[in-house]
């Protein structure tokens, strides 16, 4: 009985962390389009195909995050600034840091803003 007990509960802990990173929108403090929140951290990876920059999370609104890693996807609308100047999501790089302002949509955190606040090359 006791082994079945600890089964479940090791089953249960499984199913609990299988999320993938593409529904992190709620996680990520963004509950809806119209609860906007900032996450900052540093780019691990750019994927342009799938409009996705994939981050190792340091902060959500502020307080330390503790899930690690996230992807924020970004569109045609998203500004991405460094200097006073504005560039393309393609132009961020691994080690950029960065902060990002988004939102949910439908599971994706997707960004407003992504300011670069220290780039990698410098």
């Amino acid at each position: 009985m006791r082994k079945l007990s600890i089964l479940a509960a090791l089953l249960f802990v499984a199913a609990c962390g299988s999320g993938t990173l593409a529904n992190l929108g709620g996680i990520l403090g963004s509950p809806s389009p119209s609860t906007p929140s900032t996450v900052t951290g540093s780019v691990n990876f750019v994927d342009t195909t799938a409009q996705r920059v994939d981050l190792n999370v340091s902060y959500v609104n502020n307080l330390r995050a503790s899930q690690g890693n996230a992807s924020i996807y970004y569109d045609s609308h998203t500004q991405v600034l460094y200097g006073g100047r504005n560039y393309s999501p393609t132009d961020l790089e691994r080690g950029d840091q960065v902060s990002v302002k988004g939102y949910n949509d439908n599971g994706k955190y997707v960004a407003d803003t992504i300011e670069v606040t220290k780039n990698v090359r410098q």
